[in-house]
């Protein structure tokens, strides 16, 4: 079984290596429009969000406010995302997608439908009881790594 290990380590490792590297290239997801993984993100976020204040988005992404709110500052020196205040409530700012943004939404989400169509059709013929230990696998996985954080 120490072979399952030492395989899982390494293959864990190159998966890291891999998203790590997609996060320090940018790519194009609508005509002109060039993010970082990070951004993109940001920008899922507040399209699944609309109207959402900083510190609900720092928390879908897990992310500290001073993080959200460089992100956000950079995506609306871009016309990618915009800030508002509800009338009769100055204290609360808001956001939501410019058009230009919510292109990119969109662009994201079919780069996605092409890139990812044969993983999600492998994983369709994974019985629901193995999505379940894969799924069980990542989260457990990943908490044991948030614990390296502590």
């Amino acid at each position: 079984m120490e072979k399952f290990h030492v395989e899982l380590d390494r293959s864990l490792v190159r998966m890291f290596e891999v998203y790590n590297t997609l996060n320090k290239r940018p790519r194009e997801y609508s005509p002109g429009v060039v993010l970082y993984l990070s951004e993109i993100h940001m920008i899922e976020a507040i399209g699944h969000h609309p109207d959402c204040k900083l510190t609900e988005i720092s928390n879908v992404l897990n992310i500290t406010k001073g993080t959200t709110s460089k992100l956000l500052t950079k995506l609306e020196a871009k016309d990618l995302v915009s800030k508002y205040q509800v009338e009769g409530n100055k204290k609360e700012v808001y956001f939501r997608l410019t058009e230009l943004g919510q292109g990119a939404f969109e662009g994201h989400y079919k780069l996605h439908e092409t890139r990812s169509s044969d993983i999600d059709r492998e994983f369709d013929n994974y019985s629901p009881e193995e999505q379940k230990i894969i799924l069980r696998f990542i989260h457990m996985y990943t908490e044991e790594m948030g614990r390296y954080l502590e």
